[in-house]
């Protein structure tokens, strides 16, 4: 979105103006940490939902039937679309003969990102990007394409396979009066100065500005 693009250059620019040193660093590893993280995060939940079967976690289906019956019913009426979805690609991904092909790298990938953060804190205090590759979007507006949403994450996911802290700061307003954010990043336990940062950029920004919020009933699809 060339708005966000443009309204995260202006906000650098300015903490340059204050007194930041700006400069652009290289994360080669993060071109694949979007499909990485779609790798771990369903194969984790796919393992940690595994619990939730009406028997001892979870909703209890009332439909009569055997106790497998009962706990497919369970699953089938207490989980959405989404988890669905995630629990079949990760179970998938962690089945025998795709492990290694698939959870095993992209666990590799994962410690690539986290080498490539390491190196960039080596030259800079702080790591700043936009919060998201576009503005909000409608609810509902992509449900029926998973990769469109997934694609939202692409900011975002980096700092989280590298284990590492980051804020969203509000900097202003697209063109829809939607809000565009500012991400700064920091190595774990170097929260302090991430607060100190998100504080400047706040200053900078000086938004006040809030969003029209609907108060019509949501329709969840």
């Amino acid at each position: 979105d060339t708005q966000i693009v443009a309204a995260t250059r202006s906000m650098a620019d300015k903490l340059q103006d204050a007194g930041a040193e700006v400069i652009d660093v290289s994360l080669p590893s993060t071109e694949y940490a979007l499909s990485a993280y779609y790798i771990i995060a369903p194969a984790e939940a796919s393992s940690n939902l595994a619990r939730f079967d009406g028997v001892r976690y979870g909703h209890r289906s009332t439909v009569e039937g055997t106790t497998e019956e009962m706990m497919a019913h369970s699953r089938a009426e207490g989980f959405g679309p989404e988890v669905k979805r995630r629990i079949l690609l990760g179970t998938y991904a962690l089945s025998a003969g795709y492990y290694d092909a698939f959870y095993g790298q992209a666990q590799r990938v994962r410690t690539l990102v986290r080498s490539d953060f390491a190196a960039a804190y080596g030259q800079v205090d702080v790591l700043i990007s936009p919060t998201t590759p576009t503005t909000a979007f409608d609810i509902g507006e992509r449900s029926a394409d998973p990769i469109a949403m997934y694609y939202s994450d692409l900011c975002t996911i980096p700092s989280n396979l590298a284990g590492d802290p980051a804020i969203s700061v509000p900097i202003g307003l697209d063109d829809d009066g939607l809000p565009i954010g500012f991400q700064i990043m920091r190595p774990a336990l170097g929260e302090e100065i991430m607060y100190q940062v998100a504080a400047e950029v706040e200053r900078l920004a000086a938004f006040t500005d809030r969003p029209y919020l609907a108060t019509s009933e949501v329709v969840m699809p």
